[in-house]
């Protein structure tokens, strides 16, 4: 009897971990992705909302402002009447609160990136605020990459302990290094390789530097393998790294940052952009604690929090320059970075290179078509990376973002395939 007990309870212990739930496409569905009457009406209230920005009251309606920003920043709207109240707002720039001044300046960095220059040079030089100071050198930056020594020498006379900001000193990092060619990367089967000292599963997401155009997503399993079809070929799954501003890594609602995640789970949002597709939980070091960070490896706990983020990462990779952008990401205080569907309607982004993809607030997007009569899901890359990730034991894991290079294209099967064959040709 007591043994027949105890191997119940071995089994009620091992039970979870090994049974996987897998999610179902023709049971997702999402009325937010249909286009029909309700769908017309809701495209036009999101113009409405950009079209206020015309005439809200700064006095009393700075709520209304903060949710026409978002209306505007998310999906990229330019009218007449947005147009003007995007210049209205930055003619009493100064006289705004601070949320409205940081919702203003992301807009511009996404949809006005020429326009207003000299207002800009205006809240750089007047500005003690780090966050809007940060954002006004993004955008002088991408125009006038020269002027980066000036940029970094205002920052320093404004600022002067801006060495002990998390914020600031990732600003003049991405200073320093702007405009430069990005470094070679290590070779990735010391990376690959570096997997089986952990043993959990690594999703790799790989994109381009300039993020406009769509990246690729494989799963390492916890042996060590790629996850491939049935017929031997590699599994890739498409996904965007872009915010819609594309603010550099450190800011609120900037791109996503490169370097290290881990992920705790699945889960299905609640909202409605984002859809019903299952996600992936995912946090950076500092948004939680290194134990649960590291999923409760005991060996680590004591070690500082850098030396255990590093310690995922072989030495050939420790100068990689993208290293350290999520740990530092997590540190100034970004949280919320997942990997996610949309069901945003793709006809708001034609003509960007990303598209039918959605830019988010900074998360990573996979790519999702769904039937406008029903709104179920048609395909999902989203929901094929979900399922690969849970096709053998386990829920959690990590997530690393890497820029390949600089190139002006999207991340091809062809390029990670290369990359994976010839360490699996080397493992063998």
């Amino acid at each position: 009897m007591k043994q027949w007990l105890l191997t119940l309870i071995a089994a009620l212990v091992i039970w979870p971990a090994a049974a996987q739930l897998i999610y179902y496409k023709d049971k997702i569905v999402s009325a937010y992705a249909t286009k029909d009457d309700k769908a017309a009406r809701r495209k036009q209230r999101l113009l409405d909302q950009a079209n206020s920005l015309a005439t809200l009251s700064t006095d009393s309606a700075i709520a209304d402002i903060e949710s026409a920003l978002w209306a505007v920043g998310q999906f990229l709207v330019r009218t007449p009447q947005s147009d003007a109240g995007i210049s209205r707002l930055m003619q009493q720039f100064s006289n705004l609160p601070g949320s409205v001044q940081r919702g203003l300046l992301e807009v511009l960095h996404g949809l006005y990136p020429t326009d207003y220059t000299a207002q800009v040079q205006q809240v750089l030089e007047q500005t003690n605020q780090p966050k809007q100071f940060a954002q006004a050198a993004a955008y002088l930056l991408r125009q006038q990459p020269a002027q980066a020594p000036l940029i970094r020498s205002r920052l320093q006379r404004q600022f002067p302990a801006w060495a002990s900001n998390d914020l600031l000193t990732a600003l003049a990092d991405y200073i320093d290094q702007f405009g430069k060619p990005q470094p070679p990367l290590p070779a990735f089967d010391s990376l690959f390789a570096h997997q089986q000292l952990h043993g959990f599963k690594v999703v790799y997401s790989f994109q381009r530097r300039n993020r406009l155009h769509p990246g690729l997503a494989v799963v390492q399993q916890a042996d060590g393998r790629f996850a491939r079809d049935s017929s031997g070929r590699l599994q890739s799954f498409v996904q965007l790294a872009r915010s819609a501003s594309h603010l550099p890594y450190f800011i609120t609602n900037g791109s996503t940052p490169q370097g290290l995640y881990a992920i705790t789970g699945t889960a299905v949002s609640k909202n409605v952009f984002i859809g019903p597709t299952p996600n992936l939980q995912m946090v950076m070091m500092h948004e939680v604690n290194p134990p649960q960070f590291t999923h409760y490896q005991p060996l680590v706990f004591n070690a500082p929090p850098e030396k255990i983020y590093r310690s995922y990462f072989p030495p050939s990779w420790q100068q990689w320059p993208g290293l350290l952008e999520a740990y530092r990401a997590g540190k100034i205080g970004r949280s919320e970075i997942i990997a996610h569907g949309s069901t945003i309607d793709p006809d708001w982004f034609k003509g960007q290179p990303y598209y039918p993809l959605s830019p988010t607030l900074g998360c990573l997007s996979g790519r999702e078509w769904w039937d406008p009569a029903t709104g179920r899901l048609q395909q999902s890359d989203q929901l094929d990376l979900v399922n690969c990730f849970i096709a053998t034991p386990g829920t959690r894991g990590y997530l690393i973002v890497i820029d390949l290079d600089d190139e002006n294209r999207p991340v091809t099967p062809a390029e990670i395939a290369a990359l994976v064959d010839k360490w699996e040709q080397q493992r063998q």
